[in-house]
């Protein structure tokens, strides 16, 4: 009878082990789209916020105070250096002036020009602003980190709210040789050709630099995941033919590539799509993205 017992219970086992190695064989592979941490030549830019003046932009101050008689011009028009904007009525009781012509310290555009007539102005009060538009400027302060990095030339992208799919391209004309001990920046300005007219004085414009190259580990921009909360970046990877989850500490974001400073490798295979479904050590079958060599499953 003990024998018997003992059969049963070794055949119980026998068929138990073979269960489970069924159950492992099993086990599905995930297959999931994979790509090779590589070095590539990144554009070094920096970033900046401004706004748009002309070229030249002058406000336009009488030399006399009174009252506004009318304009001579509109919104909108061209002037010439000396031409009449506005004329002023001196208004001092017990003598008589012809009327005060204000006069435009520059050629170009008459931007602003909208006071009532019979206005009170004074030396101190603007008339109008009239500026150069053939090509616009944008104040820039750069910080003493940076500085380092410019010089005079250096190609700049603008994009305004006004039109979002358009890039304006621009130059940075002017440097200053003196750091501010106060804000630890110096002034600089990028100038854009502006022929169309569409940069308009007064708009907030957002500025890229590019200052130079370097190359950088670099992984494709889909295989960048990001920690709800925390905001921490992390992708994964295949070890072993298996998921790894492997946080990043990365740099420039770049034509559908993250540069990778801390986490990965040179050739390590990051995973590009279905992370959806993955966590830590989950099994998976690579298929390699066309411009990465097969290098056998792992």
């Amino acid at each position: 009878m003990r024998r018997l017992c003992f059969y049963l219970f070794l055949i119980v086992f026998i068929l138990n082990g073979c269960a489970k190695k069924e159950k492992i064989k099993e086990t599905k592979r995930i297959p999931v789209e994979v790509a090779k941490v590589k070095i590539q030549e990144i554009k070094e830019i920096l970033k900046f916020t401004g706004t748009i003046r002309g070229k030249e932009q002058v406000q336009v101050f009488p030399k006399v105070g009174g009252k506004l008689i009318k304009y001579l011009v509109k919104e909108g028009d061209y002037v010439k250096k000396d031409d009449v904007i506005a004329l002023i009525d001196r208004d001092i009781t017990g003598f008589e002036y012809k009327p005060h012509k204000v006069l435009s310290p520059i050629s170009g555009k008459v931007l602003k020009a909208d006071l009532d007539k019979g206005s009170l102005l004074n030396p101190q009060t603007p008339v109008a602003i009239v500026a150069d538009t053939s090509s616009v400027k944008i104040k820039i302060y750069v910080s003493e980190v940076d500085y380092p990095k410019l010089k005079i030339g250096d190609k700049a992208i603008i994009k305004v709210d006004a039109y979002p799919d358009k890039e304006f391209e621009g130059r940075l004309t002017k440097l200053d040789k003196y750091i501010d001990p106060y804000t630890r920046t110096a002034e600089a300005e990028v100038e854009i050709p502006n022929k169309e007219g569409l940069l308009i004085p007064g708009s907030f414009a957002r500025i890229t630099l590019f200052v130079g190259t370097h190359k950088a580990l670099v992984i494709p921009l889909d295989a960048l995941l990001r920690m709800p909360g925390t905001g921490s970046y992390y992708c994964f990877k295949v070890e072993n033919g298996k998921a790894k989850k492997v946080f990043l500490k990365i740099g420039v974001i770049q034509d559908n590539f993250v540069e990778i400073k801390e986490g990965l490798s040179l050739e390590d295979l990051v995973i590009v799509s279905g992370q959806g479904v993955l966590e830590e050590g989950t099994p998976v079958k690579s298929i390699f993205t066309p411009d990465v060599e097969e290098e056998g499953k792992r």
